[in-house]
């Protein structure tokens, strides 16, 4: 795994990079954040949250399957519960580098 990510609590701004497979670090939203990926890269990205921060869950559209990227983006979620955990994960890395910017 390769992952540069930076986390300042106050301002809930998590950005960094993939160039292989892994996780990024985990921050707490309440209410609505933005989610933003940018570059050149072939990979699958996905959002995940946690309600204990060590039990992990992908997070998925109504029919079930996953929230997952392939290509740069940006999007606004919502999370209408307090102290809930988000983190991206790069679940498949070919080439490139992923950025992202996870924000509120």
């Amino acid at each position: 795994m390769s992952c540069v990510c930076t986390s300042s609590e106050p301002a809930k701004d998590l950005t960094g990079s993939f160039t292989a497979a892994g996780q990024g670090a985990a921050v707490d939203f309440t209410g609505r954040f933005n989610i933003t990926l940018w570059g050149s890269f072939v990979a699958t990205v996905q959002i995940e949250r946690s309600f204990d921060g060590t039990t992990w869950h992908p997070c998925t559209f109504s029919d079930g399957s996953a929230n997952a990227w392939t290509a740069p983006l940006s999007i606004t979620a919502d999370e209408p519960e307090a102290g809930v955990r988000y983190r991206l994960v790069c679940v498949s890395h070919t080439s490139g580098t992923v950025n992202y910017r996870v924000s509120q």
